[in-house]
């Protein structure tokens, strides 16, 4: 089995939940998308890392950082840090605040250094696309030019189509491949 397979398998297992739910976007839904618990595992994470790598390679991105939204993409972030260090190709994360600190040095992007422009924005689960394009904004506001939007699954709902009119937008699982029975 490879990367992207066991970890379709571990996202069905341990992530998928059915029965009816509120989501972020104040839309209902009959299933949800708990991916943290997949990509805060440890064999989780490696899978998770491995494969956006993979589909990075696939679709010929090439970017100096990745990054997105805090909390959705931290674990993603990590993980594709951690992996490419493995497979000797290093890809620098870095995170985004809903807004700028107040004290310090009243940053919004940590993780970032001076240089870096090409930029891949990540996350967990695309609905709406809110957070992704809060992410984008504020990544681009900083002179960073978004070369990849992931996500980890697209739901399907509108938000991945919007991303796709302007960026290389593409996702490792849609939710359609994690609720097929096979």
């Amino acid at each position: 089995m490879n990367h992207r397979e066991e970890l379709k398998s571990l996202l069905r297992k341990k992530s998928l939940v059915k029965g009816a739910i509120v989501l972020s976007s104040g839309k209902t839904s009959d299933y949800y998308l708990d991916c943290k618990l997949t990509t805060l595992h440890p064999r989780g994470a490696w899978l998770t890392g491995y494969a956006i790598l993979e589909a990075m390679d696939s679709h010929k991105v090439k970017a100096q950082a990745i990054g997105g939204m805090s909390m959705g993409a931290d674990p993603l972030v990590s993980a594709v840090a951690v992996v490419s260090e493995i497979e000797k190709k290093p890809v620098p994360g870095f995170l985004i605040r809903k807004e700028a600190k107040k004290h310090g040095r009243k940053k919004q992007i940590e993780g970032l250094e001076s240089g870096i422009k090409d930029v891949v924005i990540v996350d967990e689960v695309c609905t709406t696309g809110a957070a992704t394009q809060e992410a984008i904004a504020a990544a681009e506001a900083e002179g960073h030019r978004v070369v990849a939007v992931i996500s980890l699954v697209d739901r399907e709902e509108g938000g991945s189509a919007q991303l796709r009119e302007k960026y290389n937008y593409f996702s490792i699982f849609t939710a359609a491949e994690l609720l097929r029975d096979d």
